[in-house]
């Protein structure tokens, strides 16, 4: 006889799913809202290697954002600041991860078919990520919901042409992003620092792209930077934790100090959500070997929500 479903579903038992939402790997079997897919890869990282273990971490992160043995989020999250509730009734499913390889090559080709794949289902797909590689292939995948805005929330531009010599590599997903004939533009938010160089900054700029720094962010406050970005049509927001500032996120190859705080990516966010239509999104390069106290995924998880939030 089959064992029964456990009563309450508590943070630290079971199986580690994002949210302790139901597994479904097959895509042909996927009926939900919204899917997760997981890209544990960082071969393309240039300096502190790790994140290829954040898709297990924000998994375990997200088990005290679970429901508590119901089988489906029919509540949703009551957000105590405004006296809303956010994605209640949405099905969420963890579709697993993308079987990568140590070749970049076929890892890529795998994140676009499998994304694909999902998309195909009518499913909103957020992915967590791995190197900031990875959503190059994913965004990849997004032809159909096209044409597509992509909102970048990092510290820099990861517009390079080319680093050491290679395409793709977590410099460049927003150049290779940017020559897809479905993207139409690039809005980076949260620019600061000395990394990013000032020809990739002319050449994104020279293609049509925004740049907004964290500067402009604090200096005009959200409500006109959403304003200056204007409509979105369909877009895709692609999260990189080091837009962060890395006191709330250390855990992360290239932290900028000076970064965005949590209350201005989520009042952007918002602010976004009703300048256009979601359609999918990534948060990458959380690193958990670069923060003890598991806090760069614990904030990264509820950024995430954050982002599916505004969509509903």
């Amino acid at each position: 006889m089959p064992a029964s479903r456990p009563s309450a579903s508590l943070p630290h038992t079971g199986i580690a799913t994002f949210c302790k939402a139901p597994y479904v790997f097959d895509p042909s079997l996927i009926d939900a809202d919204i899917a997760i897919l997981g890209v544990p890869f960082d071969g393309m990282a240039s300096m502190r290697p790790g994140c290829r273990q954040a898709p297990r971490a924000l998994r375990d992160a997200s088990a005290r954002f679970g429901w508590l043995g119901e089988p489906t989020n029919s509540k949703g999250y009551f957000d105590i600041a405004t006296g809303r509730t956010f994605l209640a009734e949405k099905r969420i499913v963890d579709a697993g991860d993308v079987d990568v390889s140590l070749d970049e090559g076929i890892t890529r080709a795998r994140t676009t078919e499998h994304a694909r794949k999902i998309l195909d289902t009518g499913a909103v797909l957020a992915s967590i990520g791995g190197d900031h590689s990875v959503s190059f292939p994913l965004i990849s995948a997004f032809e159909k919901q096209g044409p597509l805005t992509i909102v970048l929330f990092d510290a820099h531009l990861d517009y390079r042409d080319r680093f050491l010599g290679l395409e793709y590599t977590n410099n460049s997903p927003f150049r290779r992003a940017t020559e897809l004939p479905f993207v139409k533009r690039i809005v980076t938010i949260g620019a600061r620092g000395i990394k990013s160089t000032d020809l990739e900054y002319r050449e994104s700029l020279s293609r049509g792209n925004l740049v907004i720094t964290a500067d402009a962010v604090s200096d005009r406050g959200a409500a006109a930077i959403a304003a200056e970005i204007g409509d979105l049509g369909n877009y895709y927001v692609s999260l990189d934790i080091d837009g962060l500032d890395p006191s709330i996120a250390p855990g992360t190859e290239s932290p900028e100090a000076d970064g965005l705080t949590f209350r201005q990516a989520r009042t952007l966010l918002r602010a976004l959500g009703k300048q256009g239509k979601l359609v999918g999104a990534d948060i990458v390069e959380v690193n958990p070997y670069l923060d003890h106290a598991e806090l760069t995924q614990h904030i990264a998880v509820q950024l995430l929500l954050e982002t599916l939030a505004s969509r509903s």
